[in-house]
């Protein structure tokens, strides 16, 4: 566990930011940056959409009760928000000090997780460097103070790859197993519920844990009866859970106001026979189809002064195929330089805010590269490189607007992030000696 003091400090720091961006907005200082409830009008749009479903889930639950509640339709996230507004808001109001308790939960919980993958896949200082950039990086402190779902939905991520790469590293008793488990099981569960339209980098980290699984298992000839429970368990939940809690829409579906994050698929109906048995070229031309889909969503959003290659479509999976390439280069360098300068849709600064992090990623990338080839026999870091460049390719191949791409890319980042924290440390180490000789 990192040390409590870090963890208060951070802490601290946290509620501190959220307060001053909910008087700044209360007080109207930045009109066109913060509404009176402290929500960002130009890097965070959903915010407002979720405020009012969180605020009207609130207001009837304290007038109709619990089961009215329940009957609303409303995100996940914006459902235990509600709570929050239903408790604090009373006394604050339904802004984001009402939301701060969920927030700095949240935003702690992530800072966690990267110290334990820091820690499990390298050392402790990895972990403690990991998450010191992680919870100093801007663009995501500010965003981790907003009424929104990706602190939820990247705390959910980074769980289930903590679970995983405790399965690829360790070799687990019963008991701990269970608990791996169940607590994988929980993360991939509330994932689906927060954002079930990436669920595909779900299956992929799965998928690549049990190659590494079984490679481990024959190569050290023996089987770990412990680590393949946690697995079943969490493929378990992973194909139990999108059958199960899938209703007439899936969970998560984003209100017409907000266009900037992975559009959701279309109402999906449940059919009243099962279906037959999924071969997996059927499964593929599904994902194929929803890439198509979903980008053609973005293209159909209001704000277009970020977007890149928005005229390409996807016809069949041949085009998808051809255009995998650029959609790597899209997910890992989107924003390009020549559009740091540009005015987007909400002014400069933005702009130069999501340069200036996409150049600290530039120079992160040379240490990551740096501690592959050092450390290329470490298969936990190998999860952690595969799962954020498939996911960063995926983005690149369905996310047109390069301002959603840059928030929905945090949890890659971060994972890419644990692994240049232990780069950095090998540059160092190699500065220090050539220095000394």
């Amino acid at each position: 566990m990192p040390k409590v003091r870090y963890l208060l400090i951070a802490a601290a720091a946290h509620v501190a930011l959220t307060t001053t961006i909910f008087i700044i907005g209360h007080f109207q200082f930045f009109p066109n940056t913060f509404d009176q409830n402290g929500t960002g009008l130009t890097f965070a749009l959903d915010g407002t959409s979720y405020q009012k479903a969180a605020s009207d889930l609130a207001v009837e639950l304290q007038n109709n009760g619990f089961g009215a509640w329940r009957e609303m339709r409303a995100p996940f996230h914006s459902r235990l928000q509600s709570l929050a507004f239903a408790t604090f808001g009373r006394v604050v109001g339904h802004n984001i000090l009402a939301a701060e308790p969920l927030n700095l939960l949240y935003y702690l919980g992530i800072l966690i997780c990267i110290y334990f993958l820091g820690r499990e896949v390298f050392n402790a200082r990895a972990g403690f460097v990991a998450a010191a950039i992680v919870g100093l990086w801007p663009s995501f402190l500010f965003h981790s103070t907003q009424l929104m779902r990706d602190s939820l939905a990247i705390l959910c991520f980074l769980v289930m790859i903590v679970v995983l790469v405790v399965v690829i590293g360790r070799d687990l008793t019963l008991r701990e197993s269970i608990g791996a488990g169940v607590a994988g099981a929980l993360a991939v569960t509330l994932f689906w519920v927060t954002r079930g339209n990436m669920w595909n980098a779900v299956v992929v980290a799965i998928a690549i844990t049990l190659a590494m699984l079984v490679s481990r298992a024959l190569r050290e000839k023996q089987f770990m009866p412990g680590n393949a429970l946690v697995l079943v368990l969490v493929i378990g939940a992973a194909l139990l859970v999108p059958a199960r809690l899938e209703s007439t829409t899936l969970p998560g579906v984003r209100p017409p106001t907000t266009p900037l994050a992975i559009p959701s698929s279309a109402p999906v109906a449940i059919p009243s026979q099962p279906p037959p048995p999924m071969r997996m070229t059927t499964y593929w031309i599904r994902v194929f189809k929803q890439a198509a889909d979903r980008r053609a969503g973005f293209r159909s959003a209001t704000a277009h002064a970020s977007d890149i290659d928005s005229d390409v479509r996807f016809h069949d999976n041949s085009d998808v195929y051809r255009y995998l390439p650029r959609a790597a280069v899209i997910g890992f360098f989107a924003p390009f330089p020549k559009m740091w300068f540009q005015h987007g849709s909400f002014g400069l600064a933005g702009r130069l805010v999501s340069g200036a992090e996409t150049l600290a990623m530039y120079f992160l990338y040379i240490t990551v590269a740096f501690c592959l080839w050092r450390d290329r026999r470490n298969l936990k870091m190998w999860l952690l490189f595969l799962v954020a460049s498939v996911g960063m390719a995926g983005l690149g191949l369905i996310v047109v607007n390069a301002g959603a791409l840059f928030r929905i890319r945090y949890v890659f980042w971060m994972l890419l992030i644990v692994i240049a924290a232990e780069g950095i440390r090998h540059l160092t180490v190699l500065r220090t000696s050539a220095t000394k000789s």
